[in-house]
């Protein structure tokens, strides 16, 4: 092949590439997404949200230690289409502020209950993972006025697999680990363009190497008391839903079936194959196991359930 021609030939495999990525945007744009991001007041705290759906009745979703409203995507927008919906991220984590300040389970409890008086109307449901759990019945303990059922996905609270580390915890060991943290987005990441819109001013927000997360994260390991619920458990009144992964490394499942024989009014649904995130390892069964909870809450009703 003549050396012009070679040259021509070689450039055309070059811009091909570049081409056919360009047909492709403009014919398949990105897609609208489904959310916009928003702040709300959470006693003072400003911690990013999103809300969506409609109805009488309102489910908060909390998400467990490290994550953030992100964790909740595979059930989210099929539980907004049934009743309205907040996800939000803790303070401290994500996209919320992360103030320099305490991170005790009753401050954390305030501020979810002040964010509950001001954003949450009609029947609430909270639904909490983790430390998100603890926090969810922590909440349901101090305001039975306000929270009429209560949905907790492998709780803290009572025992955690890793007690020994927090047994242990001292201001250096948690700055240690919140410097950790800090190098990295754990768990999940805390953006998902395509299905929830930010401001230019957060979309390229990173946790890596911020050191209010590291100084947020290091802070609620020495404040917060991941077992601080374990002989309140008993005092719920609200019907509640347990749901539980069998294979769980970081709640072990005997710390379930203890909360499950506390809790007076409880409906247990045990996974026998999921980890510690059910919610986002199998959603179809975990939603399919809410709705039929909000359906017919009676204590004990359904398979697991306990009188």
């Amino acid at each position: 092949m003549p050396g012009p021609l070679r040259l021509r030939f070689s450039s055309w495999w070059i811009v091909l590439p570049l081409v056919v990525a360009l047909w492709i945007m403009l014919d398949h744009p990105r897609p609208t997404p489904s959310h916009r991001a928003e702040w709300l007041d959470a006693g003072g705290t400003l911690v990013r949200a999103v809300r969506a759906g409609e109805g009488d009745t309102t489910l908060l979703l909390i998400h467990g230690f490290g994550e953030s409203l992100t964790t909740w995507r595979a059930v989210f927008d099929r539980l907004a289409s049934r009743t309205r919906v907040i996800a939000f991220d803790l303070p401290g984590f994500g996209g919320s502020s992360k103030p320099d300040t305490s991170y005790s389970l009753p401050a954390m409890t305030e501020r979810l209950s002040r964010l509950i008086d001001r954003y949450a109307t009609g029947t609430l449901v909270v639904v909490g993972h983790s430390m998100g759990g603890e926090l969810a019945a922590s909440l349901a303990l101090a305001r039975p006025d306000r929270v009429q059922l209560l949905i907790l996905i492998a709780p803290a609270g009572y025992r955690i697999g890793f007690g020994w580390i927090i047994d242990t915890m001292n201001p250096r060991k948690a700055a240690t680990v919140g410097r950790y943290l800090g190098l990295r987005s754990f768990i999940t990441p805390i953006h998902d363009p395509g299905w929830l819109e930010e401001p230019d001013s957060m979309v390229n927000y990173d946790l890596t190497g911020d050191p209010s997360y590291q100084r947020a994260a290091a802070r609620v390991l020495q404040d917060f008391d991941f077992v601080a619920l374990r002989d309140r458990f008993q005092d719920i009144t609200q019907p509640t839903l347990l749901i539980w992964g069998g294979n769980d490394p970081v709640v072990p499942f005997s710390a379930g079936d203890s909360i499950s024989r506390l809790i007076p009014c409880v409906r247990f649904a045990p996974l026998a194959t999921a980890f510690h995130r059910p919610h986002a390892e199998v959603p179809d069964t975990v939603l399919a196991i809410i709705r039929g909870f909000l359906r017919d809450p009676a204590c004990g009703s359904g398979p697991g359930g306990r009188p």
